[in-house]
């Protein structure tokens, strides 16, 4: 892992995860790559002002093949409202992105959709996404956090077990046709290894 600070975040990012980004963009003619990593960038910005408004500072940032980890800094005025919202602020700015790039017509269409993609995608009510974490948050007003969390795991099996399915049905009419599967299986090591790690 290389490891730096900036304002008293401490930043790692895997070695493995440089290596596949650049052996991504190397093999990537299409621009999809690309277009992903810049979505990824602004999905991420938008949880980092929406934290920085809120005034929630950051401990530490995780940066691997899986994905992005965060972790907050303890901050006495963050209500389960603030947690919402800065988990929905990822999905927000990329659905935003995308509506300001659609005014310049089909010229920045792959980008647009990129956004729309990934937004959707980060909706998805499965716990370790955004969507999953912003309903956690939601459900921890009115119930405590272990009701809540057990509600959301429920939740997020019930979502996945469909889309799996699909993934497999799909995966038997076309070998070549694995993204779905792929996804689900992605979701799942997510789901089983990040269990319960809430913001």
């Amino acid at each position: 892992m290389m490891n730096f600070r900036i304002r008293g975040c401490c930043i790692s990012v895997s070695y493995l995860f440089l290596a596949m980004a650049a052996a991504l963009l190397f093999l990537d003619h299409t621009g999809v790559v690309a277009a992903t990593f810049c979505a990824a960038a602004l999905h991420e910005g938008g949880h980092f002002l929406v934290m920085r408004i809120f005034g929630t500072g950051l401990s530490q940032i995780r940066v691997t093949p899986f994905g992005i980890d965060i972790e907050k800094s303890r901050c006495a005025e963050r209500t389960y409202w603030h947690d919402a919202l800065i988990s929905l602020s990822g999905p927000f700015a990329n659905l935003l992105t995308a509506a300001l790039f659609s005014l310049f017509g089909r010229s920045f269409l792959q980008f647009v959709q990129v956004n729309i993609a990934l937004a959707l995608f980060n909706l998805l009510p499965i716990e370790p996404l955004d969507g999953g974490q912003a309903l956690y948050s939601l459900l921890c007003i009115h119930w405590i956090s272990e009701r809540a969390a057990k509600a959301v795991s429920v939740i997020s099996f019930v979502v996945l077990t469909p889309v799996a399915v699909l993934g497999f049905l799909l995966l038997f009419q076309s070998p070549w046709d694995f993204s779905i599967l792929a996804v689900s299986l992605y979701l799942i090591f997510l789901l089983v290894f990040k269990n319960g790690r809430y913001y």
